[in-house]
């Protein structure tokens, strides 16, 4: 009797019976200052959460926010297909090993900090050479970019973006490579680092043309999705729906709480 019920149920409500089909899709994030907001007794906010969202809206999936989780667990959880998606990746092979990474949008390049009082201009790859160098270990650079790294003096591989600045500071390397968007936000957290430090004009984004990217856990029991997830990923790059969302760039908004170079200094009246 439940049955028939039940099947005449489906039959009365078809919307019913469609919302109930509906894949649900978990989304694995962390804060990640300006383009996701995790904050405590809030709704996750912010570009990434709007791009999420219209995704699952074009594919056909409803969206699941996971708890506040720090991306290594998250990347364990896309290992066994406790979550689905993962956002802002950079590709390592490592990664494709376990998830399907789908590009939507240039990343930001990495920025080369010296500090503030600093009088050398690094425009030039070449001049990387003559450069003690740290940078961030486990942080997914382009091979091309270590490679141009590994060209300096010293190449010294620090646990964080914070203790490279320290380290910085105490002159025991001469920069620091780290992503742009991190590392601005370090410095604004901490208020004994700000003005302590000058962006090098060294452009790294002339190395190699990257992406970010969103990541498709390969043991999701939603793989038959995949096809319409990266249909739906393309129609927004191409009505310009990324670019929208994610025209943010940290560099022109302030405050960035980043020193004038000394050249810069002596043309200011």
């Amino acid at each position: 009797m439940n049955k028939i019920l039940c099947c005449v149920l489906l039959l009365t409500f078809p919307r019913l019976a469609a919302a109930a089909e509906t894949p649900v899709l978990t989304w694995c994030l962390d804060h990640f200052s300006r383009f996701h907001a995790y904050e405590t007794g809030k709704k996750p906010y912010g570009p990434s959460v709007d791009l999420m969202q219209e995704l699952a809206k074009r594919a056909g999936f409803q969206l699941q926010f996971s708890p506040k989780t720090p991306s290594a667990r998250c990347f364990r959880q896309m290992q066994t297909g406790e979550a689905d998606l993962m956002s802002n990746l950079n590709f390592t092979e490592e990664r494709a090993d376990y998830m399907y990474l789908l590009p939507y949008n240039e990343r930001i390049p990495e920025s080369l900090y010296l500090k503030s009082d600093d009088p050398r201009q690094i425009r030039s790859f070449n001049q990387l050479a003559s450069l003690t160098l740290a940078t961030v270990r486990n942080y997914a650079y382009h091979p091309s970019l270590m490679q141009l790294i590994k060209t300096s003096k010293r190449h010294v591989e620090i646990d964080s973006i914070e203790t490279g600045f320290e380290m910085l500071q105490r002159g025991r390397v001469d920069a620091l490579v780290a992503p742009t968007q991190s590392s601005l936000d370090v410095i604004a957290d901490h208020k004994d680092l700000h003005f302590q430090f000058q962006r090098a004009p060294v452009d790294f984004s002339v190395v190699e043309k990257r992406f970010i990217n969103i990541g498709l856990s390969k043991k999701s029991s939603h793989l038959a999705l995949k096809g319409r997830i990266e249909q739906a990923i393309e129609s927004m790059v191409q009505d310009g729906t990324v670019k929208k969302l994610y025209a943010f760039d940290p560099l022109k908004h302030g405050p960035t709480y980043l020193a004038d170079s000394p050249s810069e200094q002596q043309k200011q009246p």
